[in-house]
């Protein structure tokens, strides 16, 4: 049986190693999809609210 969505923890605290990998690869396909990782970002080594504002790209999401 697969789990319905491969970011969400299926395990207690940071036990779910693979949905947290996941999670982190997809954080950083998003910050480099942003260019946060150049140095004259005005956001670069922040990868606060990303998620929230691509949200959209995820199959299913549309909603805010």
């Amino acid at each position: 049986m697969q789990k319905p969505d491969p970011m969400i923890c299926g395990k207690p605290g940071a036990e779910d190693i693979e949905a947290n990998a996941n999670r982190v690869t997809w954080l950083e396909m998003l910050y480099l999809h942003e260019g946060r990782d150049k140095p004259d970002h005005p956001q670069r080594g922040l990868y606060t609210g990303l998620h929230k504002k691509h949200h959209l790209w995820l199959p299913g999401s549309d909603e805010d």
